[in-house]
């Protein structure tokens, strides 16, 4: 056998010598690169000019990046998360990215019933969602049994045709057509003087003012009925025949004076009464919009008569709470009262609430402005 397989393994002198010589140029061409790095040092890449051309728009770019923060907070207003567009939520201060998964979450079918419900969004800022929080006004679907089928998918809620904003009316299933002419009739003067005078507009079917007649609200100073039982969360009879008040005056109102108003019932009040306690009364008007669970269209029904003539009844001490106190108002975090205490306890007492100004995490100019008159620092 070994006979057989010698021959294809023989070579001749001159056969040996060309093979060595090729392993030997072989081994050369491996061994060059590292023999290279030795004998020749690597050159550098000359990238100066590039760095001198970056460095000519950096400074803008960085004069930008420090702007940003102040202009991400964004502005606030009103608005119901399950209705805002991507833009509006991107002008409200929140990050692309979340407004795009909001989005994503109300296609597929999810709702926020509670303002709370928005902190549970993927990837939202703590710090976003605590600034919007007062803002948001969530609207509530009323029940749809017996209603017709083209009704279906809008929104019911209290509204006074006289003020009712175009965006509104459509909200509430009107064509376009019919609102149109309902404007027209109130730029040349026409008014709706009580419920029956909404029937009459030309184009509205009898389906259509039956579903919406539980629902209309007539601003008339002194003589403005409460809304009826459907809207008031279960208020009896009784109450519609109470009489609005030439005003009212937003800190000292109890229970009853604010179901009075229209659309406010025993459990609307409470909440108004509550909100008010947590801050330690009403510095203006439009904080009883802030209400949880009080829609926009019922704070606008009756904004009319509310006034704020008593002043604000309690304020924090910025020198003597503790965080847990601080964090108990509605206006201030959990980890804004850590930074106030952490700033008193640095800096010593407080000689001002205006020096809440010094803390540089406060950028926010519209929650200072907000804070301040509910702290004192004696």
């Amino acid at each position: 056998m070994a006979k057989k397989v010698y021959p294809y393994f023989y070579f001749l002198p001159s056969e040996r010598r060309a093979i060595n010589v090729l392993l030997l140029l072989i081994g050369a061409v491996w061994l060059a690169p590292f023999l290279l790095r030795y004998w020749r040092p690597v050159r550098q890449a000359d990238f100066s000019a590039l760095e001198e051309h970056l460095r000519f728009w950096r400074p803008a770019e960085t004069d930008a990046a420090v702007e940003r923060p102040a202009k991400a907070a964004g502005e606030l207003f009103y608005f119901d998360p399950n209705t805002a567009s991507v833009e509006t939520l991107i002008r409200l201060g929140v990050p692309s990215r979340v407004a795009h998964t909001v989005q994503r979450y109300r296609e597929r079918g999810g709702r926020f019933r509670r303002a709370e419900d928005l902190a549970k969004i993927y990837t939202m800022p703590e710090e976003v969602f605590e600034r919007l929080r007062p803002y948001v006004r969530i609207e509530t679907a009323e029940p749809w049994a017996g209603r017709s089928p083209g009704a279906k998918g809008r929104n019911l809620f209290a509204f006074d045709p006289n003020t009712a904003s175009r965006e509104d009316l459509l909200r509430l299933g009107l064509s376009p057509h019919l609102v149109e002419r309902l404007l027209r009739y109130r730029e040349k003067g026409g008014a709706f003087r009580q419920k029956s005078d909404f029937r009459k507009l030309y184009g509205l079917s009898e389906a259509d003012y039956q579903r919406l007649e539980p629902y209309i609200a007539i601003a008339q100073p002194e003589t403005l009925a409460v809304q009826p039982v459907a809207y008031s969360y279960g208020e009896s009879p009784a109450v519609s025949s109470r009489r609005v008040p030439t005003f009212l005056d937003v800190n000292a109102a109890d229970a009853e004076a604010w179901m009075r108003l229209p659309g406010i019932g025993t459990a609307r009040a409470k909440s108004i009464i509550q909100y008010r306690e947590r801050l330690g009364g009403f510095s203006s008007v439009e904080q009883v919009g802030e209400t949880f669970g009080l829609p926009d269209s019922v704070f606008q029904a009756i904004r009319l008569w509310l006034r704020v003539e008593t002043p604000l009844y309690r304020k924090i001490s910025l020198n003597t709470a503790d965080i847990k106190e601080l964090a108990a108002h509605p206006y201030i975090s959990y980890q804004q009262a850590r930074l106030i205490v952490a700033y008193r306890e640095q800096h010593g007492p407080y000689k001002s609430p205006e020096d809440l100004r010094n803390i540089a995490a406060f950028t926010d100019l519209g929650w200072l402005a907000k804070v301040i008159p509910y702290l004192e620092a004696p």
